[in-house]
C-alpha cells in the first residue's frame, strides 16, 4: 500500500471524513451480501435435508429479496415422488419463514404407484411457517388440468381457476382449515361440475401420508359446501370418514334448488340409475313435503354407509371411493 493511500486513510487527514460514509456503506454492503449468501445456503441445505434435488440452481434478487431459480426440481418420499421443470422460490432475507413459489412448468407426480400430471398456465404458492411447521398456505392456479391413471381408468379434471387458502386450526398443529374456490370445473372433458366453494377441516396427514392404510379412519369436516351447476344450486355441510373398505362413510346435509337438476347430476356421476328416476323423484318429493319444503327448495341428507349412497331413505348406487 502506497504512502499516500496510508496517509489518506488516516482519520486525521482533512479529506478522510468526506469519504468515510462511502467506506462505511461499502462495508455494510459486503456484510449484508455475506448474510444474504449465508441465508441462501441455509435454504438450499434445508431443501436437501428434506429430500429435494435439482440439476441446476442459481441465486438472484440481491439486495431486496432472495430468489432461488431451480431447474429440474425433484422430491422423493415414501411412496410419493414429484418433479417439475422450473421453480422460482423467493424469500425476504430477514423473513425466511415466508416463501413464495412460482412454478413455471407442469408437475409430474406419482402417488402409491399411480402417475399423475398437473399442467397449468400459472401456478403460485405462498407458505408461512413457524417452529411447529406450516402455519398457513395460499395457492392460485390458472387453467389447471390434472390427468391421472388410477388402475386402468384415465381421469382428467380441468378448471378455469382454482384458489386454496389453508391455515392451522388454533393450537392443534395437526389439523387445518382450508377454503377452496374453483370455477368451470369439468371432469373427463364433458362432465361439468360448475362453480364450487368449500370450507373443510382435516388432518395435514391427508396431504403428507403416502401409505393409504395409515389414512383409514381420518375425518374430514365439511363446514360449508356451495355448488352452482347449470340449473342446480346446492348448499351443504357434514362429516366424512375414510373407511377401511376404501369407501367414504358419513353424511352431508344438503339444501338445494331444483330436484330434477339434482337427479340429473346424480345420474351423470353414477350415483343413481336412470331406471330409478321416476321413483327417486316421487319419493324425494314426498320426503320434502313431509319436511315442509317445496319442489323448488329441498332439504335431504346424502349418506354414505357400507359402500352405498343414500339420498334420504332412497338407496342410490355405490358410495364414492377415496382409495383406488
Amino acid at each position: 500500500m502506497s504512502t499516500s493511500l496510508l496517509s489518506f486513510l488516516n482519520p486525521r487527514h482533512r479529506r478522510f471524513w468526506l469519504f468515510a460514509p462511502f467506506f462505511g456503506l461499502a462495508a455494510l454492503t459486503l456484510i449484508y451480501f455475506a448474510i444474504w449468501q449465508f441465508i441462501g445456503g441455509q435454504i438450499r441445505d434445508g431443501l436437501i435435508e428434506n429430500g429435494v434435488a435439482w440439476e441446476h440452481q442459481s441465486t438472484a434478487g440481491f439486495p431486496a429479496r432472495l430468489s432461488l431459480e431451480i431447474d429440474k426440481m425433484t422430491w422423493q418420499g415414501d411412496g410419493v415422488s414429484w418433479a417439475t421443470d422450473k421453480v422460482s422460490m423467493t424469500v425476504m432475507p430477514f423473513n425466511d419463514d415466508h416463501a413464495i413459489l412460482d412454478f413455471i412448468g407442469p408437475h409430474q407426480l406419482t402417488y402409491s404407484g399411480q402417475p399423475m400430471r398437473l399442467a397449468h398456465q400459472g401456478h403460485m404458492v405462498s407458505f408461512v411457517g413457524d417452529l411447529d411447521g406450516l402455519l398457513r398456505m395460499s395457492m392460485d392456479a390458472k387453467q389447471p388440468q390434472l390427468s391421472a391413471k388410477i388402475k386402468n381408468r384415465q381421469i382428467t379434471l380441468d378448471a378455469e381457476t382454482i384458489d386454496v387458502q389453508m391455515r392451522r386450526q388454533g393450537d392443534d398443529t395437526a389439523r387445518y382449515d382450508a377454503a377452496l374456490t374453483s370455477s368451470n370445473l369439468i371432469v373427463n372433458g364433458d362432465t361439468k361440475i360448475g362453480r364450487l366453494n368449500a370450507l373443510v377441516n382435516f388432518d395435514l396427514k391427508l396431504l403428507t401420508e403416502a401409505d393409504p392404510d395409515a389414512l383409514i379412519g381420518q375425518r374430514i369436516s365439511i363446514e360449508k359446501l356451495n355448488l352452482q351447476r347449470d340449473k342446480l344450486t346446492l348448499a351443504g355441510r357434514g362429516r366424512l370418514r375414510l373407511g377401511a373398505s376404501g369407501f367414504f362413510n358419513g353424511s352431508l346435509d344438503l339444501n338445494f334448488v331444483n330436484l330434477e337438476a339434482l337427479v340429473d347430476t346424480l345420474e351423470e356421476f353414477g350415483l343413481s340409475d336412470r331406471r330409478d328416476r321416476k321413483k327417486l323423484l316421487f319419493i324425494a318429493g314426498l320426503s320434502t313435503a313431509f319436511k315442509g319444503g317445496t319442489q323448488d327448495r329441498i332439504n335431504l341428507d346424502l349418506e354414505f354407509r357400507k359402500g352405498k349412497a343414500y339420498l334420504g331413505n332412497i338407496k342410490l348406487g355405490a358410495a364414492p371411493r377415496w382409495r383406488p
